[in-house]
């Protein structure tokens, strides 16, 4: 049993997918599946029931997977306070909205109040980031989603407003002329960010309060960069749901037109998200905290 096989067991068990779990871990399919075999083979006894459509424990896998997790955050605590023998460092995970509008503007307050620690930022979808906090990669997370497939907590600290983005096009400026150009406007073809994305997931949710689904769309394409999306849809590829943030500068500029989501402005919230039960560095909790003053939480 090694640091490895372990790894590929958890990953497996987090993300319920061989795929996903080489995907996270950078190795390819078999290896994740060699390296849960020579376990069981090790312990002489199962750990995963296998079916076509999902991945559950055994009771004996539910106990190593207990011990695994615990000792995967020793093995990263020991990582994390090593490192800090030569200069503290904080690390935070952001989706790509908290990562452009509002992480730049806190990271420096605090980097003001706090001039030695250095950070390390990296940006990803949502999930990834939730995930991320959720296995000690990242001390602190700034994502535009929940999920409930998880230890760590969300504390709302700002609020998103989402929009239709459209060409700025004669055949949409039309729409602009309509009372209610929403069920109009969400037959047209739609370009879809990816299945981790904060936007996507409450496109979801947006769709569900309308009594829809991705099925009633008519969707041209699924898109995991922000950017090559927005630039689509200005050339005329379609319509999306977005950040306002996001585009409303390109609509000042007349490249894009903006839609509210209905009567009222459709408002998500972004949030901090951080876990409860698994280490973090003292750094991580020192910013936490003075997040937490920034925004008056």
């Amino acid at each position: 049993m090694d640091i490895r096989q372990l790894e590929a067991f958890v990953y497996t068990v987090k993300y319920q997918s061989f795929s996903l779990a080489a995907q996270k871990l950078y190795i390819s399919q078999p290896t994740v599946s060699a390296h849960i075999r020579s376990l069981e083979e090790e312990f002489h006894t199962q750990l995963l029931k296998r079916t076509t459509k999902s991945l559950s424990l055994t009771p004996a896998g539910t106990k190593l997977y207990s011990y695994a997790t615990e000792i995967l955050t020793l093995q990263q605590k020991a990582i994390v306070e090593l490192a800090n023998e030569t200069k503290p460092q904080l690390r935070i995970g952001a989706s790509s909205v908290p990562s452009l509008y509002f992480l730049p503007e806190l990271l420096s307050a605090y980097h003001a109040v706090h001039p030695d620690i250095r950070v390390y930022a990296s940006c990803s979808d949502s999930l990834d980031v939730v995930h991320k906090v959720d296995d000690g990669i990242c001390d602190i997370g700034l994502v535009g989603t929940t999920t409930s497939d998880t230890s760590c907590e969300f504390l709302p600290f700002a609020s998103d407003e989402l929009v239709i983005a459209a060409p700025a096009t004669p055949h949409y400026q039309a729409y602009q002329t309509m009372p209610s150009p929403l069920d109009a406007l969400l037959k047209e073809p739609f370009l879809l960010r990816e299945d981790n994305s904060g936007t996507k997931q409450e496109t979801l949710h947006f769709l569900k309060n309308k009594g829809l689904s991705l099925d009633d769309l008519n969707v041209i394409a699924v898109m995991d960069d922000a950017a090559a999306l927005k630039q689509c849809i200005m050339l005329g590829m379609g319509i999306s749901i977005l950040s306002k943030a996001t585009v409303q500068a390109d609509a000042r500029q007349g490249k894009l037109l903006l839609f509210p989501l209905g009567e009222a402005a459709f408002l998500r919230k972004l949030y901090l998200v951080y876990s409860p039960v698994k280490y973090m560095a003292e750094e991580g909790g020192v910013f936490l905290e003075f997040a937490k003053r920034f925004y008056q939480l």
